[in-house]
């Protein structure tokens, strides 16, 4: 079985949240299915989780 994982991305300090990415996706394993959505700031995130929990 295939695991699903989202990763909500604040791109708003893009220096710091691309090395955050880059270095999860390297951890995760490569049979996962990642979606990777990008928000501007913190305050979406959680807005978004809510919004694709239940299609991941």
């Amino acid at each position: 079985m295939n695991k699903k994982i989202l990763i909500v991305n604040a791109n708003y300090y893009k220096d710091i949240s691309s090395g955050l990415l880059k270095n999860a996706l390297k951890l995760l394993p490569r049979k996962c299915k990642i979606k990777v959505i990008y928000v501007p700031g913190v305050f979406e995130i959680p807005v978004t989780i809510s919004k694709n929990v239940k299609k991941i």
